[in-house]
């Protein structure tokens, strides 16, 4: 049976009215959503009403949002349907998305770190946009149920986030501004404080004397009778001074000096002895309460334990008030600032003593280095080093071997200064130690990693090149541990690095390193640096890097291995300017002098 043309018409009128239904619901929810989301200034509560909306309304299993954090991070603000652990985890931008997305259309790698998001179950992304500025991303999860996204879905779930966007700005803005207030207010608790008592406090650098002094405005203000500082000295909260106080210190001395010393660090505000419902059960608040003290005050500095003041019962048995509570506060917190002057002071003439010291051991390490290079018929050798510190982590070597044979070694010690320096010296003296007993340059290079890694810590290392020249043959045998490819370059002037070998020395015992062998000709040069050299950083933040290094030589393959040095090492300082640097440059330079 046909169905008559006023029945299709009738179907057909049913539908467009149905859509129109079902997209005037959706403006609706969209309207009432709006009204929700610029209905408070929390950005929390802003995104999990952004998120929980569509999930009941599409039954969606998870979801997530994502928020700009800069330098093309995006940080993980909240979430549903995932684990908590996830909230805060960075992720690393590095493409571009403009409208809803799904992940299985975008590689792995391509923004995101879309496997990360695909592992957890994120299907759909859609941009966050305000004024032209990428604000985040929302990630839906699949369906319950299991069905697809329709056309008419991404769509609402696309202008959600359209709408939500200005109300996740104005959610940052709210955030932003309260804390700069946050901040302005603890800088005039700060401006209060020494406008109270830093004129005493700070007319001394004398730490007995600043703690005398807080003793006795305690005991002034408050009218008590029995007060007593703990400071963390050595990791150990030790009665510094006292008023009124007989065996307490005897009774504490019983106790377990560390335990202590945790119990204390960890009073983060003022306490009541005397409020035992707010207490947590511990035998110190027992042992401090049933020797008649009744307030704990702690004394932090950058939000770091310094010490903790006890004080005692008041002369006229009032209790202590919330206000009384926050000036004991303010006294401690500003006469901590006064005791850590006194520290940096004392330390400053500390410094100065070793600043004494380590000119001295700065001699002894240039001394390590070779004071010049040998000297061939048909090579040329220069080398330079240019610390940053008194004492460094660098180092270059050239060790005669026989008449025909030399070892040349350029390294760089992780860190800086005293340890650094201390750590190149160990390297410099078991290379030369291995030198003399010929053995092949792979196994000497292991023999020093294993020494290294048995005389150091985990967190120290080496990068180190090492490689024997043969002014006979011409020929170089090398092997690299980890160190900055030295250049290879030939007289027609092409190019090569000499990366052959292993790890770095001293990340883990028994690693076997490889050797490989050039042939020198006529104009060839070897070129080696220490990354002092490629991450020299100037005013921009920009490093100097090693493509520069590669240009300043092909631009001056016609000169000498000493102008080579001046070449590379006055395009660096033209290049940082002024700004001071952080890692000591190094370079060793080898020419073959042509016939």
């Amino acid at each position: 049976m046909v169905a008559s043309p006023s029945n299709s018409n009738s179907e057909q009128a049913l539908q467009e009215s149905s859509a129109l239904d079902s997209r005037v619901m959706e403006l609706q929810s969209l309207f009432e959503l709006s009204k929700l989301l610029n209905s408070s200034l929390n950005l929390k509560s802003i995104l999990d009403n952004m998120l929980l909306t569509p999930m009941g309304k599409m039954m969606i299993s998870k979801g997530m949002v994502l928020l700009n954090t800069g330098h093309n991070t995006f940080t993980i603000e909240t979430l549903k349907g995932l684990p908590r652990n996830l909230i805060s985890r960075r992720l690393q931008f590095e493409g571009d998305i403009t409208s809803p997305t799904f992940t299985d259309e975008l590689e792995d790698n391509a923004c995101l770190c879309i496997a990360f998001l695909k592992n957890y179950g994120i299907q759909l992304l859609l941009p966050i946009i305000s004024n032209h500025k990428k604000l985040g991303f929302i990630g839906f999860g699949s369906k319950i149920l299991g069905k697809a996204y329709t056309e008419q879905e991404l769509e609402f779930l696309n202008s959600l986030s359209n709408i939500a966007a200005t109300s996740i700005e104005n959610g940052l803005v709210f955030r932003e501004l309260n804390e700069v207030n946050r901040i302005l207010d603890k800088k005039n608790q700060e401006l209060n404080t020494l406008f109270e008592i830093g004129k005493e406090l700070n007319t001394t650098l004398d730490e007995d004397k600043i703690l005398n002094l807080l003793l006795f405005a305690i005991m002034g203000e408050m009218t008590v009778n029995r007060c007593a500082v703990f400071m963390l000295k050595n990791e150990r909260m030790q009665v510094m001074h006292s008023k009124g106080i007989s065996d307490f210190n005897e009774k504490l001395m019983l106790e377990d000096d560390e335990a202590l010393a945790r119990f204390l660090s960890n009073i983060n505000l003022p306490i009541l002895l005397n409020d035992e419902n707010e207490i947590p059960q511990d035998k110190f608040y027992d042992i401090f309460r049933d020797n008649k003290f009744r307030v704990m005050i702690p004394m932090r500095i950058q939000d770091e334990p310094g010490g903790v003041i006890v004080i005692g019962d008041k002369i006229t048995g009032q209790p202590f008030s919330e206000a009384e509570l926050e000036f004991l506060s303010t006294l401690g917190n500003q006469a901590m600032i006064s005791l850590e002057n006194a520290r940096l002071f004392e330390e400053t003439l500390e410094m100065q003593r070793m600043e004494e010291e380590l000119l001295i051991a700065r001699d002894i390490q240039k001394r390590l280095l070779p004071k010049d290079c040998p000297e061939f018929d048909n090579i040329e050798i220069a080398a330079i080093n240019i610390p940053t510190h008194q004492v460094g982590g660098d180092y270059y070597d050239c060790i005669r071997i026989d008449d025909t044979h030399y070892g040349i070694a350029i390294g760089d010690v992780s860190g800086k200064g005293v340890p650094a320096s201390l750590l190149m010296s160990n390297a410099q003296a078991s290379l030369h130690a291995l030198v003399g007993t010929g053995m092949p340059t792979a196994q000497l290079i292991a023999k020093m990693n294993d020494l290294i890694y048995e005389n150091t810590t985990l967190d120290k290392f080496i990068t180190f090149f090492y490689g024997v020249l043969d002014t006979e043959k011409l020929t170089f045998t090398y092997c690299n541990g980890g160190h900055n490819p030295p250049f290879f370059f030939h007289a027609d002037g092409t190019c090569q690095l000499l990366n052959t070998g292993g790890l770095l020395l001293g990340m883990m015992p028994g690693v076997e390193y490889q050797t490989a062998t050039i042939q020198l000709r006529p104009g060839d040069w070897i070129v080696m640096f220490t990354d002092g050299i490629t991450e020299a950083m100037n005013d921009q933040e920009e490093e100097f890097d090693s493509y520069r290094v590669e240009q300043i030589i092909r631009e001056n393959l016609e000169t000498t291995s000493k102008a080579m040095i001046s070449g590379i090492t006055n395009a660096v300082e033209e290049f940082v300017q002024e700004i001071s640097q952080s890692d000591d440059m190094t370079l060793v330079v080898l020419k073959v002098k042509r016939v």
